[in-house]
């Protein structure tokens, strides 16, 4: 089964600054983020997008700059012990700060993010973790009133960055639908989508154990037939693509062919 991911080249727009490599990593962060805690409309998304590209300098880190010795001692943080101030520095989209966040995010996600406080530095927990605070600081209320000035405020305290802020909030309203969590499988037929689903399960256990040498030989067998099987389907859209007066417009044939190539290349 496929996983929900955003579209890599609506992120890009926002923020051209991504790789296409980069762009799908955190595509499928946020969409796991969007799904869990129901960004889930296109205003609430593209809001969250320009909102979180902000606080992450349009996603090139998942870790605050700065060193985090300005957050020692900070009890109003939890930070209690010796060295909490770099070890619980911002991470995520949203910076989460302080060892009381990191252990309310560790329990709200199952994440033993307080021993390895590095974690959200990365997607998709970056994303997971700021989608936990969103939700617990009611920030879907504020889009669905539009209220992007007192969004702003919720997550920053203030205005600082306002006008950048709303620059990437301009540019992701022109792909908000997008940056909305979406199954890239759902254009398959259904015979296509049961051989996808059984490519990547039994890639998927090859890869857990080690290897296909490390598994019963089954598994590859199945492997090989599916792919087989997407590769003929594959080859046939592109010839009736190539001989159909509709070509690629037809049936999907275009989103199809490429998602099929992908898993068979």
């Amino acid at each position: 089964m496929s996983d929900l991911t955003l579209d890599p080249d609506a992120l890009r727009h926002v923020c051209p600054n991504l790789s296409p490599e980069s762009a799908a990593t955190i595509a499928a962060g946020l969409a796991q983020a969007f799904q869990r805690y129901k960004i889930n409309t296109e205003r609430r998304a593209a809001m969250a997008v320009a909102q979180w590209a902000h606080e992450s300098d349009r996603f090139k880190t998942g870790t605050e700059y700065a060193s985090g010795d300005a957050y020692e001692g900070r009890r109003d943080l939890g930070n209690s012990r010796p060295g909490d101030g770099r070890r619980f520095k911002g991470r995520g989209r949203i910076m989460i700060t302080g060892r009381t966040n990191y252990t309310e995010i560790a329990k709200a996600l199952g994440l033993d993010c307080v021993n390895h406080p590095e974690m959200l530095g990365k997607s998709p927990y970056s994303e997971l973790a700021s989608g936990h605070w969103w939700e617990a600081h009611h920030c879907n209320e504020f889009c669905d009133r539009g209220d992007f000035e007192g969004l702003t405020r919720r997550i920053n305290g203030g205005l600082n960055g306002f006008d950048d802020r709303k620059a990437l909030y301009a540019r992701a309203r022109e792909v908000s639908a997008g940056l909305v969590p979406r199954d890239p499988w759902s254009v398959l037929m259904p015979q296509e989508r049961e051989q996808m689903d059984t490519l990547a399960k039994e890639r998927r256990i090859a890869k857990r154990n080690g290897g296909w040498d490390k598994v019963d030989p089954s598994h590859k067998a199945h492997a090989v037939e599916a792919k087989s099987w997407l590769t003929e389907r594959r080859n046939r859209i592109k010839h009736e693509a190539g001989t159909d007066p509709k070509g690629w417009a037809k049936a999907n044939r275009r989103a199809r062919y490429d998602l099929l190539k992908s898993a068979t290349d």
